[in-house]
């Protein structure tokens, strides 16, 4: 209450200062347009009689282009435009006014000065708190770091003026930026000291503490080089969070963050068909299973965008399913939203379910997925990634599901586990309801998210904060990766491009080295590896391959619109012969029987090659590491 009640009190204050600089401004133009000691009285008159309402309706004019609603510490482009706007319409109701009373038009030149002079005392005013706030009120301390921006672009501005209003946090030297037509430029109070070539140079000569990357859409092919030269330099590196992510388009300090490992890893952004993707999500009801995990959550998060009918979160996991709910009910507030716990495994729940919401359009994200745990207890893997997608798929189809996007793995291709292996199996699954259902199945590959639960990123970032070490299966590994929010984004594309029975394989980029990532985390973190934190390796664990890869030696991909999705073409199994060997797995995956499943996969996807013979289970020493621990050298 006693915010708002400060809040009218400013808008009356400013509205006082208005009206004395609105009258001022007409007096001054009659003043200067007569050059005579007296404005004439037939000029004069008119407009004292019509003073009362001119500014009223002036004031009421400011209010409703929001004038007084707008942050003037913050002033930019658009908000002088509002203004100029506003006093364009005044100048116009003034001539109204006076045409009203009767009185003698006034000279052109004197709309033209008054116009002149409110924009200069109108705005001006405003101007002053803008320029109150940019300056350093506090002495700049010795201790404050003194900070060299990379990007004089947009972003680069915005957090000079914020650095400018807390020199505390740190105080600007300069810029650097690629663009030859900056270079030398004055841009506020700092110059542009050349390219990112010379950052060695400007760092030194300079004096730098630390550099901020204003640059948030570069990707990690750009700052890669960059950060390493600033870990060789001993200086500190910092990031702006993409421009889209500052509240009111605005740099907060506290935005301003370390780099971090994803930033290394960020490719160009996708371009993406947002008018296609609309075509099948807009007031749609969409499902999306596993909805808690990472895959899931992020689907949830760009979909919502598309103003669907319905968004139906379902998981198992009642927290996580929870957790997205109030994120999506916050951040998307006439968004109907429908959380549902439920076993995929539960083939009368899932159909009670299926049949209440009738789904059209399906994203399966939900699976068992930690190699190593499935391999020791691949009854579930089987029960969750086979038999619960086969019972969901049939009730799918019977409830008429107009999309239904299956997400599939590397792991699939040529596996060594039996994660791998039941990914493979769905893939051929969906083929079998898109040809004899007509179902318009569509599979989508890729290789790891970073940063998902579980996964390597996160369990290193927790080994560095309990002091290490890091543990690396083994020094040749190799991976692709792929960050969520573009995973997902692609995945929503070729859900849109897929006909029926379609596998589409993302493009990962280049596969990474985990003892390279594990390395330029301990970096990031401003330790030395092998000195600060040590890297042990720790032998492969069970159905771990080296690298991964996204399709066989026999397969082929043909390109499609998006440059980063490709359409798979390989050979589907007889499904006339693969049917009723899935029964059969189904049926050992009940009686819990590992050997067995272990035959079946290899029957039913041929390329399953398991790297040994042994059966892990739960007393095995194997269990979960085939190796013992080596030191990195």
């Amino acid at each position: 209450m006693k915010r708002r009640v400060r809040l009218y009190l400013k808008i009356v204050f400013a509205m006082l200062v208005d009206a004395v600089m609105i009258n001022a401004s007409v007096y001054m133009a009659l003043y200067l347009r007569f050059d005579v000691p007296y404005i004439p009285g037939e000029y004069l008159y008119p407009y004292q009689q019509i003073a009362v309402y001119f500014t009223l309706t002036t004031l009421l004019l400011m209010w409703f282009t929001r004038v007084y609603h707008r942050m003037w510490q913050y002033a930019g482009p658009k908000d002088a435009q509002v203004l100029i706007g506003s006093i364009l319409g005044s100048a116009v109701f003034l001539d109204l006014y006076l045409l009203l009373e009767g009185a003698a038009h006034y000279p052109r030149g004197v709309y033209l000065l008054y116009v002149l002079f409110a924009m200069a005392l109108v705005g001006g005013w405003r101007f002053l708190i803008r320029s109150y706030y940019d300056f350093n009120w506090v002495p700049r301390s010795k201790m404050a770091p003194r900070v060299l921006v990379v990007g004089a672009g947009k972003a680069g501005q915005l957090v000079a003026q914020e650095l400018g209003r807390h020199p505390e946090v740190g105080v600007a030297v300069g810029f650097l930026d690629d663009d030859i037509a900056k270079h030398g430029m004055q841009i506020g109070s700092l110059r542009v000291l050349g390219t990112t070539n010379a950052l060695a140079h400007v760092v030194r000569d300079y004096h730098v503490d630390q550099v901020l990357f204003a640059i948030p859409s570069a990707s990690g092919k750009i700052l890669r080089p960059l950060v390493d030269q600033c870990r060789d330099l001993n200086v500190k590196t910092r990031m702006l969070p993409a421009l889209n992510q500052m509240i009111g388009g605005q740099v907060l300090v506290n935005q301003i963050r370390d780099v971090q490992i994803e930033d290394l890893l960020q490719r160009e952004p996708a371009i993406v068909d947002l008018g296609e993707i609309a075509s099948y999500l807009t007031n749609r009801t969409i499902m999306v299973t596993g909805a808690g995990g990472t895959i899931g959550s992020e689907l949830c998060r760009q979909m919502a965008q598309f103003s669907p009918r319905s968004l139906i979160l379902l998981g198992l996991d009642e927290t996580s399913i929870f957790d997205i709910e109030q994120e999506m009910r916050n951040k998307f507030p006439n968004l109907h939203v429908i959380p549902v716990v439920a076993d995929l495994r539960d083939t009368d729940r899932m159909r009670q379910v299926m049949e209440q919401t009738r789904p059209q359009v399906v994203f399966h994200a939900a699976a068992h997925k930690h190699v190593p745990l499935m391999e020791i207890q691949p009854p579930e893997a089987i029960r969750n990634n086979v038999q619960g997608l086969w019972g969901f798929l049939d009730i799918a189809q019977k409830v008429r599901v107009e999309r239904f996007v299956f997400i599939s793995t590397d792991k699939a291709v040529n596996p060594t586990s039996v994660y791998g292996t039941t990914k493979r199996i769905g893939e051929i699954l969906g083929s079998y309801y898109a040809e004899r259902y007509g179902m318009r199945f569509v599979t989508v590959r890729f290789g790891n998210v970073l940063g998902s639960r579980g996964s390597v990123l996160p369990t290193f970032q927790k080994q560095i904060a309990q002091g290490g070490p890091l543990t690396i299966t083994h020094p040749d590994m190799v991976r692709y990766f792929m960050t969520v929010a573009e995973a997902c984004q692609l995945v929503i594309q070729a859900g849109a491009m897929g006909q029926g029975g379609d596998t589409f394989v993302l493009d990962m980029g280049e596969p990474l080295r985990i003892m390279d990532l594990a390395t330029n985390l301990i970096r990031l973190s401003g330790l030395r590896p092998g000195a600060d934190i040590d890297i042990v390796f720790t032998g492969l664990r069970p159905g771990e391959k080296l690298y991964e890869e996204l399709l066989t030696p026999q397969d082929q991909t043909k390109a499609t619109k998006n440059s980063r999705i490709f359409m798979h073409v390989g050979e589907t199994p007889e499904l006339a012969r693969t049917l009723p060997l899935l029964e059969e797995l189904v049926e050992a995956g009940r009686m819990a029987d590992d050997a067995r499943i272990r035959r079946l996969l290899k029957t039913i996807v041929p390329e399953y090659q398991p790297q040994t013979d042994t059966v892990y289970s739960f007393s095995s020493p194997e269990m979960l590491t085939t190796g013992g621990k080596a030191r990195a050298h």
